[in-house]
């Protein structure tokens, strides 16, 4: 946070910011690769892919295509092409399972969606680790891909040849990723996948779309088929809402680092954007999803605008003095919300700050709100206690707006009772992180920096995606908990505000 005075595509790839590789790859991509970015998260024959001639809050309780006839494409032994010396994983089973799921899926869903018939992924799937020897094609290229090229994207798919290929090395960043949160995971980034092999049928990666709005739409496509699975739909998968949340992780992971403009070659978006259009596909479903590439989801701005704000990555030092984040957030939520309240026809004045270590140190007979998670309001006093432990802890982890986010729920809070809200429960806490996202649209700068509230403060890029995952770990466990929000409800809600505005917000007052 800051204060101031495509052309046709054979490859769709993940390439990992967060990838803990230093080695170069053998050869540079294909000048036809579209990259996708691991923060950093999405080559094999030489034949093209089949042609064809294309003529909530809740998640919904079905496809929207009829679930009488199920079409079932090749077994997992005709696809996966193991090689000859694969190591045995724990995840093994489930990829299988699930990519034959995904492609069963879309062999029924694909008619209604798109009014024809689905030809079958025809090149296979590829798991590249260093003990192998079998080959795995080149995507326009004459020679074999190699596994460092492979290291280099984590999986892609190759329209070129029509298959898939994912990294399967112990020192990959898949295999981390399955490894810290479940092999879940890994039917995430594969759904992602084959939603390039579904655009490779309608034309949408020859259609000259820059790579954001193609990767949108797989982003899209992975979260309807997750929704899918979490519904119990899914042949042999049943995802918990701790799958789910891996889902949320696995686009938070893969997010295009700070800086990096979505609309350059490779381009993929922030977390926010696809964490966004992650769940549109899981609420909504794959028919939502397939009107991406015509009429794409907003996007916020990523490009740094000042050398100062590129040196320090978008973040302002934790602690309470000139140049530091936390004067600055509450300054600026004190200068918008009492304004913004008085126009909604309540009254509010500024609140005053007081850090505390523990629940104990906030002396406070109407406290609203939970220290445990951040931040809360004694309406009484007129006072935002902060938890500072937490709030350094995870500005350190995530980043200077984690705390911004901490505070401007605090600050929500005063203003639903200022505006005379009943709401209780998970209810008030979802409203209150609409109402953070309201105050949030109004510092984010546009192309010359100038923000609508025009206050002087503004967010950087980044903070959008700290602000999420701050709601994710902070939300409840499960959507069934029913106390402040899960964290795929909250980061919903928080995007509500921010794309939509306080009337987005001061409507849920009103259920």
């Amino acid at each position: 946070m800051v204060a101031s005075c495509a052309a046709p595509s054979d490859v769709s790839t993940q390439e990992a910011s967060r990838t803990p590789t230093s080695t170069t790859p053998d050869t540079a991509p294909p000048e036809t690769t579209v990259t996708e970015t691991l923060p950093p998260l999405t080559l094999p024959p030489d034949t093209d892919p089949p042609e064809t001639d294309p003529t909530e809050t809740d998640p919904p309780d079905s496809d929207p295509q009829s679930t009488t006839t199920t079409v079932e494409g090749p077994p997992a032994s005709a696809i996966f092409d193991l090689g000859d010396a694969k190591p045995q994983r724990d995840y093994d089973e489930f990829l299988q399972q699930a990519f034959i799921d995904v492609q069963n899926w879309w062999l029924t869903i694909y008619p209604d969606i798109y009014g024809e018939e689905f030809p079958p992924l025809s090149g296979g799937v590829f798991p590249a680790y260093p003990g192998r020897t079998d080959p795995i094609p080149g995507c326009g290229q004459d020679r074999a891909t190699s596994y460092r090229e492979v290291r280099e994207f984590a999986a892609f798919y190759c329209a070129n040849g029509d298959f898939i290929v994912y990294d399967d090395g112990d020192e990959g960043i898949l295999f981390s990723l399955a490894d810290e949160f479940g092999a879940s995971i890994l039917g995430v980034v594969l759904a992602h996948e084959f939603g390039h092999t579904v655009q490779a049928r309608t034309g949408a990666l020859q259609s000259g779309s820059p790579t954001i709005v193609t990767e949108q739409q797989a982003d899209c496509f992975a979260g309807a088929w997750t929704g899918r699975a979490a519904r119990g739909e899914a042949e042999g998968i049943a995802l918990t809402d701790e799958d789910v949340r891996s889902g949320l992780v696995a686009m938070i992971t893969v997010r295009d680092p700070a800086g990096t403009d979505q609309f350059s070659d490779g381009g993929h978006g922030s977390a926010f954007d696809r964490v966004g259009a992650f769940q549109l596909g899981f609420v909504e479903g794959p028919q939502r999803c397939a009107d991406l590439i015509d009429n794409p989801l907003p996007l916020v701005p990523n490009v740094y605008r000042t050398l100062e704000d590129q040196a320090n990555q978008g973040n302002l030092p934790f602690g309470y003095g000139q140049g530091e984040i936390v004067p600055l957030v509450v300054d600026d939520l004190n200068a918008y919300w009492p304004t913004t309240v008085a126009a909604e026809g309540g009254q509010l004045g500024p609140l005053t700050l007081t850090p505390v270590s523990s629940a104990d140190e906030a002396q406070c007979g109407d406290l609203v709100g939970d220290l445990s998670i951040g931040a809360a309001l004694c309406p009484s006093t007129a006072e935002v206690f902060l938890a500072e432990p937490l709030a350094r802890d995870l500005h350190a982890e995530f980043g200077d707006f984690a705390v911004g986010y901490m505070l401007g729920t605090a600050w929500s809070d005063a203003a639903q009772l200022a505006l005379g809200s009943e709401l209780q429960g998970e209810p008030r806490a979802l409203a209150t992180d609409c109402f953070v996202g309201a105050w949030v649209a109004t510092i984010i700068p546009d192309e010359t920096g100038t923000t609508p509230g025009g206050r002087g403060a503004s967010v950087s890029p980044g903070d959008l995606d700290e602000a999420i995952q701050t709601a994710l770990v902070v939300g409840d466990d499960g959507a069934g908990d029913d106390i402040v929000g899960s964290g795929f409800e909250k980061i919903a809600s928080f995007r509500d505000g921010v794309l939509d505005g306080l009337p987005a917000c001061t409507e849920l007052l009103q259920q």
